[in-house]
């Protein structure tokens, strides 16, 4: 788990997790009150609550790890339906709290992704969180479910399979017709051979799988509710907790929040793309433009495109680049990118 240092700030995360008064948990377990109005229940469902409650506490063997960090790996149900029966090994890393004393509990983080490293973000969480936090809170990071440091999703039975399903997602994006063809080739043996291959583990990585495993984590650790801070994908899995475990939440922080439901796609949605059903790109074009008005408001001494006019040069330069795309070539690796 390489350490990694995270271009964030998260100065109005340590007043709203302190005071454990954050992201109030959405609808959860929901049902029809009168009149067709929606009502929610601020209960953990009775059968969602035996899945979990059926895994007794694990004992969590920490060990000393990259110097400042602790380490563990855990055994967990690969079906919660049936939690005496086959299981999967999930990493667990955590930055001890620098105030013991008056320690709060566990903050527990999620990267995002989906595939991003929980222990990861974890191990960076002093050139990130304040020490407000870090004084207080144990910092715990669990790398979901297949990836990382946890059991990992075997989709290929040789490196060498894996190499050639792989061999058309080897570019920074598709330009070409034919490189179009083969990332598209490439994307289908791969989901494929995760779908077969990647079996019983494949079936079992769910969201709602990992949010169970957060809430055995959450008893592992000790703390009886939970304190969770997640970005990009992270924000979906935060939900899916607050929304299956309502009452076993202290303070959740999402940060770059995902509609969950138009992540897995609801109905109709279901034959979108996820990136369309997202808005993705219509998102990144508003904050773009938003950008460039601010850039023009701020003047050339603190924006240099406002000496003209931001929203029309950037334009301008993508119009020139659909007409003839630049090739750029990494200095250091001979690489080139369209």
């Amino acid at each position: 788990m390489p350490r990694t240092t995270w271009p964030l700030t998260a100065a109005g995360i340590a007043g709203i997790v302190l005071a454990g008064a954050a992201v109030a948990p959405a609808s959860a377990a929901p049902t029809t009150a009168g009149w067709g109005r929606p009502a929610t229940s601020d209960r953990t469902d009775p059968v969602e609550a035996k899945r979990v409650d059926s895994v007794p506490t694990p004992k969590l063997d920490w060990y000393a790890c990259y110097g400042t960090a602790e380490c563990a790996t855990v055994q967990l149900p690969l079906d919660y339906d049936k939690p005496t029966g086959a299981t999967t090994e999930v990493a667990v890393l955590r930055v001890k709290a620098r105030d013991q004393k008056n320690r709060i509990g566990s903050l527990f983080v999620n990267p995002g992704g989906p595939g991003g490293s929980g222990t990861d973000l974890a191990l960076a969480a002093p050139y990130f969180l304040g020490d407000d936090l870090l004084d207080r809170f144990d910092i715990v990071g669990v790398d979901p479910r297949g990836i990382a440091a946890s059991e990992n999703l075997k989709c290929f039975p040789s490196v060498k399979d894996q190499t050639k399903a792989y061999a058309g997602l080897n570019v920074a994006f598709p330009w070409t017709k034919a490189e179009e063809k083969a990332y598209v080739d490439s994307a289908k043996a791969v989901g494929k051979a995760c779908s077969s291959t990647g079996k019983p583990l494949s079936g079992a990585m769910s969201t709602a799988e990992v949010a169970r495993d957060m809430d055995v984590l959450r008893r592992a650790v000790g703390d009886k509710l939970l304190t969770y801070l997640g970005f990009s994908y992270g924000t979906a899995l935060g939900q899916y907790y607050a929304n299956m475990f309502p009452d076993r939440v202290r303070a959740i922080v999402v940060d770059g929040v995902l509609n969950p439901d138009a992540w897995v796609g609801q109905g109709k949605a279901r034959n979108q793309l996820q990136e369309t059903r997202l808005a993705s790109a219509d998102g990144a074009y508003k904050a773009l433009r938003e950008i460039l008005k601010r850039c023009e408001s701020a003047g050339p001494d603190a924006c240099a495109l406002a000496a003209g006019d931001p929203v029309a040069a950037v334009e301008t330069v993508t119009k020139r680049l659909r007409k003839k795309p630049l090739v750029i070539e990494d200095p250091d690796t001979g690489e080139t990118y369209t």
